[in-house]
């Protein structure tokens, strides 16, 4: 990434100079001497000094006297040695004492030791030393801890790389990593997914801005695509009027956007803010902004090439188990348990239901459900209610299903990642678990639904990721499979149990036409059984009952003709009226021979009148 923004010109200020001193008419002096090049801060003992250090801490250099009442120009310097190792300090004395010189040289730091009287033009080389000697030690040292600081980044990105394929983790590392080596007010950190600037944030704030809870509804907004590094000092006209209360609201003064990009695509953008006091980007830091965000883009890219094959690799594994569960299995039961729970558990989701349903359906029907067995977890129920040990059954219309609806009107997921901010979208339903966030994906075959696949998080929003929509999608594409399967599977079941019902009612007709059959051929071959026997002709009696039983036989013949022509449509039955009389002087007749052998008596029995039940 090439640095191609200019730095705006700083306002040259004076360095600023402290002279300590218990003698006011030496503090004028002093002040006399150096208030042209120098800010000059003034204090009439040590503790008045570091009281003054305390507030202005970039003093370039202290001239101090050494003989003051309650804290000596030794013990004054010693403490700032300490706590303001940049500052350069000059000692004055009127005395010679060696012991006075090793002290502050030993614990003071102290630059150089001036006599009293002092030469002014004296004083003042010592001075401009002092100076001189404070811009390179001040030089070096923002030098020595730019290398420091941008060695901790990149070590710590390194150490992240090594550690870790999580891009996740990567992000959430860099964001606070930089924003807490930058000293800065808050550092965000915004993904882009597609070429577009997502939804999820990761963000770094200092201890001072801890008090602002309320920034989770607002990070969006700290974090914008820029196509170079943009640095903003108060330039809030170049912001929405949204950002521009949230920038007056958190008192940021300062900004500064790097782009993350890799082969020319941006992967994310981080943005460091100030907040509070105007804070002058310096060249290195943005320097060393560009080459952490270099390293990190190349590192991010990494893992989420490695998180895009894996993945590919476990959605490949979640299909070939579905697909073999759903050709090892005929069950449909079997069939969608397992899709509910492979995919809820590869989603980890607190809820995964697979319902049938169509656009003419008043009501889904759960037939697969996933819940994990977790303490605290309420059961899902968005479309459906559990009752029992059974499925959930659907407690809201279709019609009135709103989610529903706009899968039935687009055939494409839905994607709810905060049903909390959608309340158009909830669903009015007093038996149910509300659903924090919600993923719908429908059934599709021959371009009509079958169903749909619902994925829901019920204790916290979830931003549903274009890989997990696909993965949700190519198992609601085996699930449909399945679902064409278990119906030709229920079909054929139905059919073979119906021919079983036409294979019982063949053989109790073939049972009954054997016993309509046998009845007039009995009574047939009787007679003639009879005439052989005795070597005689049949009288006339048997010869009636023969004819007449031979004609029987042609009428169940002819029967059976017409049941034929019934069956293919080609005949329509008729009633008509019987003689009661006749037919039972028929049977009678018929079965007449058979009774005369067994010697039993057959008659036609008097008509009698059973009296009525009171």
């Amino acid at each position: 990434m090439q640095l191609s923004i200019s730095q705006p010109k700083k306002a040259i200020n004076k360095p600023k100079l402290l002279v300590v001193d218990d003698e006011p008419d030496n503090l004028d002096l002093l002040y006399r001497t150096f208030y042209r090049e120098f800010n000059v801060l003034r204090a009439e003992n040590g503790y008045e000094a570091l009281n003054l250090l305390a507030t202005q801490p970039d003093v370039a250099v202290i001239v101090s006297d050494q003989r003051m009442p309650g804290m000596s120009g030794t013990e004054f310097l010693s403490q700032t040695a300490a706590k303001y190792p940049n500052i350069i300090r000059i000692i004055l004395t009127g005395y010679t004492d060696v012991d006075d010189l090793v002290d502050a040289i030993n614990e003071g730091k102290v630059f150089k030791y001036v006599q009293k009287p002092w030469e002014d033009e004296h004083l003042r080389q010592v001075v401009k030393r002092a100076l001189e000697t404070h811009v390179v030690l001040k030089t070096r040292t923002e030098e020595l801890q730019r290398v420091l600081r941008q060695e901790s980044l990149l070590n710590a990105i390194t150490n992240t790389i090594r550690s870790t394929h999580s891009s996740q983790q990567m992000m959430r590392t860099i964001v606070e990593t930089v924003g807490a080596l930058m000293e800065a007010s808050l550092c965000v950190l915004r993904p882009t997914t597609g070429g577009t600037l997502g939804t999820q944030t990761f963000v770094y704030r200092s201890p001072a801005m801890a008090e602002h809870n309320d920034l989770s509804a607002h990070l969006n907004q700290l974090a914008w695509s820029v196509s170079e590094v943009t640095v903003l000092d108060g330039e809030v006209d170049r912001l929405t009027d949204q950002q521009q209360q949230l920038w007056q609201r958190l008192g940021i003064q300062s900004s500064i956007l790097v782009p993350l990009v890799v082969s020319q695509e941006p992967i994310a953008v981080l943005a460091l803010h100030q907040c509070g006091q105007l804070r002058p980007w310096e060249g290195s830091e943005m320097q060393l902004l560009v080459t952490v965000s270099d390293q990190a883009a190349l590192a991010l890219g990494q893992a989420s090439t490695y998180e895009q094959v894996q993945a590919l690799a476990r959605r490949e594994q979640l299909i070939n188990r579905l697909t073999q569960a759903i050709r090892s299995s005929l069950e449909p039961e079997a069939i969608f348990a397992a899709i509910t729970q492979e995919l809820g558990q590869a989603l980890q989701v607190d809820g995964c239901a697979l319902s049938l349903w169509t656009a003419n359906a008043e009501y889904v029907e759960c037939v697969g459900l996933y819940e994990p067995s977790q303490a605290g977890i309420p059961p899902i129920s968005g479309e459906e209610t559990t009752v029992g040990n059974a499925l959930p059954r659907s407690q809201v219309p279709i019609h009135t299903n709103p989610v529903l609806q706009q899968v039935l009107e687009t055939q494409q997921p839905v994607a709810l990642d905060d049903l909390s901010q959608l309340p158009e979208m909830a669903v009015q339903d007093s038996l149910r678990s509300p659903a924090r966030s919600l993923l719908v994906v429908p059934l599709i075959a021959d371009g009509k639904i079958l169903g749909s696949i619902s994925l829901r998080q019920t204790q916290h929003p979830r931003i549903w990721q274009a890989e997990e929509i696909e993965l949700a999608q190519a198992v609601a594409a085996q699930a449909a499979i399945a679902v064409q399967q278990s119906r030709l599977y229920q079909t054929m079941r139905d059919q073979a149990a119906q021919l079983m019902i036409l294979d019982r009612q063949k053989t109790e007709f073939f049972q009954n036409i054997s016993h309509e059959f046998r009845t007039p051929l009995t009574l047939t071959l009787g007679p003639l059984e009879t005439a052989v026997s005795r070597g005689e002709g049949l009288s006339l009696e048997h010869s009636a009952v023969a004819l007449r039983n031979a004609r029987r036989l042609l009428r169940l013949v002819n029967q059976l003709l017409d049941l034929q022509r019934l069956d293919v449509g080609r005949m329509q039955p008729t009633f008509h009226p019987v003689a009661a009389d006749t037919f039972v002087n028929e049977i009678v007749t018929a079965f007449r021979p058979y009774c005369d052998r067994k010697h039993l008596n057959l008659g036609l029995a008097e008509k009698v009148m059973l009296p009525r039940e009171s």
